[in-house]
């Protein structure tokens, strides 16, 4: 016991520092209400995706971005972002990852990065079916990854990545380790959402952990944007599945990123994803645009809005 204690408190040490899914047809549109007056619902491959859109309708646009949340967020995360996207021009579409936010709670969705970039792929044929330009893509932290990901599985429909503070890789690889495996474990994982529960998913706890993330103490709105989605039947299960659940369903390596413009952007106190986890992946690409904002810890676009819309503004102006 001491030991699952100890391996799940490094667990939460990375914090610190429902919907049911009908028979429906794939591609087909969920007409249940949603959550913001801009929600929309769709089925992709037997998975239940919720997004949100801003100049969908905009008969001429400066270009498209998609929007990738990381590990416990939702579209709730890039609110500080959608503004300045939307008054230049262009179309935006965040999405909640399956598992996360307001879309499916299936714990058979396998979780790794490759096969949430599939299904991501998926999901844009299905809303964007008429429209074959190219997306600027941004992830943050573990979206960061999926975003990378995305952009090594179809090149061809990318026209940037933008990672903020994000799980790059050279190589993606199955996650390894004992407290994987204890999430496998039917019995230790239902300690570990017992814990979950208790120490991520209730307002005073999830606090203290976006304090980690920004670096102080966030207001009550925030977290209860936060909490909200969070508060779904079977998250605390679905945030174990990103452990118990990934094997990659597709090998890739970053060398096809060589001609594609890339932004990427970091808190400088950063101790969620230090800034050195990330150096030979920006190492092995000088062109990479790198911008690293002083004082500004994991959640960047939310706690820095400003300087990172900016930076996220002057990127996609040059390549669009």
């Amino acid at each position: 016991m001491k030991k699952i204690l100890v391996v799940f408190s490094c667990f939460f040490f990375f914090f610190n520092e429902g919907f049911t899914q009908g028979i429906n047809p794939e591609g087909a549109a969920v007409t249940s209400p949603g959550p913001f007056p801009n929600s929309h619902f769709i089925f992709v491959d037997s998975v239940m995706f919720h997004y949100r859109t801003w100049n969908t309708q905009s008969a001429v646009h400066k270009g498209k971005v998609l929007l990738i949340h990381g590990f416990i967020g939702s579209t709730f995360c890039w609110r500080e972002n959608i503004d300045p996207l939307v008054r230049e021009g262009y179309e935006v579409i965040a999405v909640d990852l399956p598992g996360a936010g307001f879309s499916d709670r299936n714990l058979r969705i396998n979780q790794s990065q490759s096969n949430r970039a599939r299904l991501l792929w998926e999901f844009l044929s299905a809303v964007d079916s008429s429209d074959t330009s190219k997306w600027n893509i941004v992830g943050h932290s573990m979206g960061g990854g999926t975003a990378e990901a995305m952009s090594l599985l179809n090149p061809g429909r990318i026209k940037s990545l933008t990672i903020v503070d994000g799980m790059v890789f050279m190589r993606n690889k199955n996650m390894k380790g004992s407290f994987v495996v204890m999430t496998q474990v039917k019995e230790t994982n239902k300690i570990l959402v017992a814990m979950t529960k208790k120490r991520v998913i209730d307002f005073g706890k999830l606090r203290k952990v976006l304090k980690g993330l920004y670096g102080y103490v966030p207001d009550s709105s925030v977290v209860r944007g936060y909490l909200r989605p969070l508060q779904i039947e079977g998250s605390a299960e679905c945030i174990l599945n990103v452990f118990a659940n990934a094997k990659e369903v597709q090998h890739l390596h970053s060398d096809s990123l060589n001609e594609l413009p890339i932004l990427v952007v970091w808190g400088k106190k950063d101790h969620t994803i230090r800034l050195m986890t990330a150096k030979p992946f920006i190492n092995a690409y000088p062109s990479i645009d790198l911008k690293v904002i002083p004082g500004a810890h994991h959640s960047p676009m939310e706690t820095d809005a400003p300087v990172f819309n900016k930076y996220l503004m002057e990127f996609l102006k040059r390549n669009n």
